[in-house]
């Protein structure tokens, strides 16, 4: 079985060779990671694939092979599309420093204060909200608690907005709601290289989708992409996080379900 996310387009979107090999990082074989035996580009009518095939673990039958087209259309090329001077697999960490800075300096945080990952805002127009959890240990276990603040972001910018109350929290009541374990149990054994690729292919699919969201531009792989997102979401937060984000733009959330 391929331990790649299924899909019902025939090729894999990525914006740079960096997301290619982020994907290939994300989603190692059983068998151990991948080897490139063969690299095919090809373009027709505009459409760029670039075909790999690949080996698992030992040659023979202890390893395994799988083929893989990446649609390169929007980068061939050039190394890449960028989004402030970053590859987009960059693009999602560089919001969240810039939003926990900006708390930080504007606004009471708690020391053990985490961003999370940004959506569209609900309540701004093009911009994004990135909510701001708290980590913190009790009783000698590490978690993740729903956060108490929220920054607005502009958006592509990445210009701080403002700093407020995340929707939902209730300063009377502490510590806030326990959104589960921190590390979350999905990633807890997962080595550096793969976990690094999932945050990248993360960060990537959903520039993408933020930027189909608040434009309205599609593109062909747009619902197997919000599919992998939920997925990858799922797995590099706690089970609570899903409804912060629900929290902040039940449309969006809605959107990333149904693929429509």
């Amino acid at each position: 079985m391929s331990p790649f996310p299924p899909g019902a387009s025939e090729t894999v979107r990525v914006d740079s060779v960096v997301e290619e090999h982020a994907y290939l990082s994300a989603y190692p074989s059983p068998a151990g990671p991948w080897t490139i035996i063969s690299q095919t580009l090809s373009t027709v009518d505009g459409s760029a694939t670039d075909r790999l095939l690949l080996q698992s673990g030992e040659d023979g039958p202890a390893g395994g092979r799988e083929t893989i087209a990446f649609d390169v259309a929007s980068f061939v090329g050039t190394p890449g599309r960028r989004r402030l001077d970053a590859f987009t697999t960059d693009h999602l960490d560089h919001l969240m420093r810039s939003a926990a800075e900006f708390a930080h300096a504007n606004a009471p945080t708690h020391p053990g204060s985490l961003p999370r990952f940004p959506v569209p805002s609900a309540r701004f127009p093009d911009r994004l909200d990135v909510p701001l959890a708290v980590l913190a240990v009790d009783g000698g276990r590490r978690g993740l608690y729903a956060p108490p603040l929220v920054v607005t972001l502009d958006y592509p910018s990445g210009d701080p907005y403002g700093v407020g109350p995340c929707p939902g929290f209730d300063a009377d009541t502490w510590p806030p709601p326990h959104l589960g374990d921190w590390p979350p149990p999905a990633v807890a054994g997962l080595d550096r290289i793969q976990l690094q690729g999932m945050v990248s292919r993360l960060s990537a699919c959903a520039t993408r989708l933020i930027d189909a969201w608040l434009t309205g531009d599609d593109y062909p792989q747009r619902p197997d992409e919000a599919a992998e997102v939920r997925v990858l979401l799922g797995c590099l937060d706690p089970p609570g996080m899903a409804d912060v984000y629900r929290r902040l733009n039940a449309g969006y959330a809605d959107w990333l379900e149904t693929g429509a």
